[in-house]
């Protein structure tokens, strides 16, 4: 079991311009980590303002201008910083709507799609991590998300690229639909991204979500906001979680996702250690 590092934790200096995604990798090693997950929201030439954040939050990846520059220098420039500082690359992140009607936008969704699979080859990905899009009990959308799987998985077989979709906003939080998805195209290279902190707000909720999602995780990710004097998560119960991951024989990556305020490695030593604490065999290197 590892654990990496996803580029996520590091947001606030990122979204700053104090740190370049490319900075990444060193800042991982240097915590002692050496697996990391990158993330195409950063791959920007200059990171956007606050009110084109403000703008683009909550809307469904195919109304999301594009902004990520998948240009062969700064591919070069990424996969060379991974490189050099000693890290593996246990996946690259993206956000996709695959419950696209209108045939124009759905080709264009395809070919982004397609852009980021060629993207984690080059980057030396196993996998991709995408979004369902779409809204919570949406007609029709699990049918759709369905056909466009069935044209993006062959091409992701071919790379070598899994695909795992989190359990994240709109359909895929409806955590039924998201099951239906992944079982009935029953592929090996198809599966969750499991993010407890995505979940509903009640624990006992939380603790059904995490049983029932389990078995298909391909990928987690150990999201954290903030801790209390034990050193406990303030809104996820870590036990359960990792335990309901035991039970089911998981043996992917944990990669850890600090989401609060405050010094990025601070955050990601508490989670770490606190993975560490209920499954003391997770280990940070490769």
């Amino acid at each position: 079991m590892k654990i990496a590092v996803s580029a996520w934790s590091f947001h606030e200096p990122l979204y700053a311009d104090k740190l370049r995604q490319s900075d990444v990798p060193a800042e991982v090693a240097a915590l002692g980590f050496r697996c990391v997950e990158l993330m195409e929201t950063f791959l920007w030439r200059k990171p956007p303002s606050l009110l084109q954040r403000v703008l683009r939050r909550g809307l469904p990846a195919s109304q999301t201008p594009p902004t990520a520059d998948y240009s062969p220098d700064t591919l070069k420039e990424l996969r060379g910083a991974r490189l050099r500082a000693g890290t593996q690359l246990v996946c690259w992140a993206i956000d996709t709507d695959l419950t696209i009607a209108d045939a124009d936008t759905r080709r264009a969704q395809l070919a982004h799609i397609g852009t980021a699979i060629e993207a984690a080859r080059f980057l030396d990905a196993p996998m991709l991590r995408i979004t369902t899009g779409g809204q919570e009990g949406e007609a029709g959308a699990v049918g759709r998300a369905i056909d466009t799987l069935r044209v993006v998985l062959p091409v992701a077989m071919a790379s070598g690229i899994k695909l795992a979709i989190e359990n994240h906003l709109g359909l895929s939080a409806d955590l039924e639909a998201l099951v239906e998805i992944v079982k009935t195209l029953n592929s090996p290279y198809l599966g969750v991204c499991l993010d407890p902190g995505n979940l509903r707000e009640s624990e006992a909720d939380a603790e059904a979500g995490i049983r029932l999602l389990a078995p298909l995780a391909i990928h987690v990710h150990a999201k954290s906001h903030s801790f209390g004097s034990d050193g406990e998560e303030s809104k996820i119960n870590y036990r359960s979680v990792l335990q309901a991951l035991r039970a089911v024989g998981y043996d992917g990556v944990l990669s850890i996702e600090f989401q609060g305020d405050g010094s990025p490695a601070e955050g990601i030593r508490k989670t770490k250690a606190l993975i560490e604490k209920y499954w003391p065999s997770c280990r940070s290197g490769i």
